[in-house]
């Protein structure tokens, strides 16, 4: 299924995997994917594991983060690739009127059973193209880990660009990919060169200054960029590198976890301000722009 690939840069900065696999072989990767086993002519989903204590209080600050960047009473959200339901648990806590859609809501109904009815299991780009022509407007669209798997990401955010109200926020992560951290790794030995390619998964890799650069291409002004933990800092050290040492990885993802945790504890406020100065720094594994529909 998946073809020698090379990366080729695009117009607005970002690289892209060439060639790019067919809208059917995605299809089929996913399905694979999220139900790689089948027993008795049942699907077994593999998305859902068990979380520990620290991992669920750790997913909850997605939200917490956003809520307080956006700092504006409710208003109506639409989650973009909704998968457990975290993000969208803390906005319908928070009173907002909350919308979503994944490839599969059996994760969802397995941690946010409540918030099934109001996410769809659908292609997100055939949901996108009937929800783009119903008039139904949006004050926040969150794609948290989305962009870089999809096909057409200036299509993409067009297309979101357009579901906005006026003024309306989209919060878009992605991987920080190419970052000085990660290249100083692979200078030091510590990991392959291109190690964070990762076709047919990741299809699009940005940084900050290309991350903003297609936003700005499709209509929005980014207001706030913000990245999180640079769980990459331990490439830095060969005792450390989990790109040397995959049992390391699990190390790393806890101090990660720990940090974020108790830093938000201390005060959501400091957690911002910290996650703004990793993107001020060109660290931090993953950026979140928002990005107002001006």
């Amino acid at each position: 299924m998946f073809r020698r690939y090379t990366l080729e840069r695009h117009e607005l900065g970002f690289w892209r995997v060439q060639p790019s696999p067919s809208l059917e072989e995605l299809r089929a990767f996913y399905l694979d994917k999220y139900y790689p086993k089948q027993e008795a002519d049942q699907k077994i989903l593999q998305y859902a594991s068990d979380y520990d204590a620290l991992e669920l209080e750790h997913k909850r600050i997605a939200g917490l983060e956003a809520l307080r960047v956006l700092d504006r009473p409710p208003g109506s959200l639409l989650e973009i690739g909704v998968g457990e339901g975290f993000f969208l648990d803390e906005f319908h806590r928070a009173g907002w009127k909350v919308q979503g859609v994944d490839f599969t809501t059996e994760a969802l109904r397995k941690w946010k059973p409540h918030l099934s009815g109001e996410v769809t299991a659908a292609d997100i780009g055939e949901f996108l193209a009937a929800k783009s022509t119903s008039g139904e407007r949006f004050d926040l669209i969150a794609l948290n880990n989305v962009i870089e798997h999809v096909l057409d990401p200036v299509e993409l955010m067009t297309r979101i660009r357009a579901m906005l109200t006026p003024g309306g926020v989209a919060r878009v992560a992605m991987p920080n990919e190419a970052s000085w951290i990660q290249t100083r790794a692979v200078a030091l030995g510590h990991a392959e060169r291109e190690f964070w390619v990762m076709p047919p998964e990741h299809l699009n890799y940005f940084d900050a200054e290309s991350g903003t650069r297609i936003l700005g291409h499709c209509g929005f002004r980014v207001a706030d960029l913000l990245a999180d933990f640079p769980i990459d800092l331990f490439l830095l050290s060969k005792d450390t590198a989990y790109t040397l040492n995959r049992g390391i990885g699990r190390a790393a993802h806890e101090v990660r976890l720990r940090f974020e945790t108790g830093l938000a504890q201390r005060s959501i406020d400091q957690l911002v301000a910290f996650r703004k100065g990793c993107a001020a720094s060109g660290v931090g594994r993953n950026l979140i722009f928002y990005a107002r529909a001006d």
